[in-house]
């Protein structure tokens, strides 16, 4: 009986003493902002031709590179 004593008493201490209230700090989360800046392009043009032909006239476009031609026939009513 005194064995069963001992334990229970031995028991009662251990939680009493792993229940200490225990300092924690804070945490502390800190926030950032992103910032989307949009900016507009204008499209980019691609190498090739066009041949345009309407009631109103002829119009002819190349473009190779940085060099570009454009023609435009129009025809008067």
């Amino acid at each position: 009986m005194k064995q069963v004593t001992v334990i229970i008493a031995s028991l009662v201490i251990l939680a009493s003493v792993s229940c200490k209230e225990q300092k924690e700090e804070p945490i502390v989360i800190e926030k950032t902002e992103t910032i989307v800046i949009e900016k507009e392009t204008p499209p980019k043009e691609e190498n090739g031709t066009s041949l345009s032909i309407d009631n109103d006239g002829v119009e002819f476009s190349t473009k190779d590179g940085d060099k570009k031609t454009e023609v435009e026939i129009e025809t008067e009513k």
